[in-house]
């Protein structure tokens, strides 16, 4: 029989400076799950994660912001569960408890410099948004997006900040909303991806569609710009890839 090794942290009272999980559990990822986030009440699920992804979640950027990762970071993924202590939370108060948590757990150190990267710029294209926003009539739901298949996204109820960080996990680099958009709005977007082919992940429904630039370009009314300038990174000064104990 597979043998897991689970480690259950219950937390201390968090300081306002280190906001902590009430119990949190990491093992390593059961095969037969794919990667994904879930929320539901006061309980938050992270599947088949590795080190990396989980320290990008933390700190809210992604791969190309990330500096001073080693191999080890994505060999391994990792099955989280943990619950919150409070229910609503403060804006970001979830990422300040996975940064206590991977701090605790896996001895994560990390510092923040400035560096000349590229990024992208998310702005209206000359044809005009064909998105539709609404006032929003509440907070975002904990799982406005969906994707089936790589090369299909929808959202319900999302910001266009929130569109411009998907964006950012689909494109490999920071994407910035530029567009002035306010409220909400639903979309579908249908691209090909770079990696078609390559995985055992279901295809995207048409074959023949264009590639991510072209789609958000064709179907959202958005342009993607390349911009290079200062970028605030995230570099690992210490971490240890298996996670210790109590």
């Amino acid at each position: 029989m597979r043998a897991f090794l689970v480690l259950i942290a219950t937390a201390a009272i968090g300081t306002a400076q280190s906001p902590a999980f009430e119990v949190a559990s990491i093992r390593p990822a059961d095969s037969a799950h794919t990667m994904s986030i879930n929320r539901s009440g006061n309980r938050i699920s992270f599947s088949n994660y590795s080190l990396a992804m989980l320290i990008e979640w933390a700190y809210n950027i992604r791969g190309d912001r990330l500096l001073g990762k080693t191999k080890g970071l994505e060999s391994v993924r990792y099955d989280v569960e943990a619950v919150t202590p409070q229910q609503p939370l403060p804006p970001g108060q979830l990422y300040l408890m996975m940064r206590t948590l991977l701090a605790e757990r896996f001895n994560l150190a990390v510092h923040n410099e400035t560096r000349e990267l590229t990024h992208y710029e998310m702005i209206v294209d000359k044809g005009g948004a064909k998105i539709h926003p609404q006032p929003p009539d509440g907070p975002p739901g904990q799982n406005p997006f969906s994707m089936t298949a790589r090369g299909h996204l929808s959202g319900t109820k999302i910001t266009a900040d929130m569109l411009a960080k998907v964006l950012t996990d689909q494109s490999g680099r920071f994407v910035e909303d530029h567009s002035g958009i306010n409220g909400v709005f639903d979309f579908t977007l249908d691209w090909t991806p770079d990696t078609a082919g390559l995985s055992d992940e279901p295809e995207p429904s048409s074959r023949n569609a264009p590639s991510l630039f072209t789609a958000v370009r064709e179907q959202l009314g958005f342009r993607l710009d390349a911009r290079k300038g200062p970028v605030e990174v995230v570099v690992i000064d210490h971490v240890e890839n298996v996670p210790t104990g109590n």
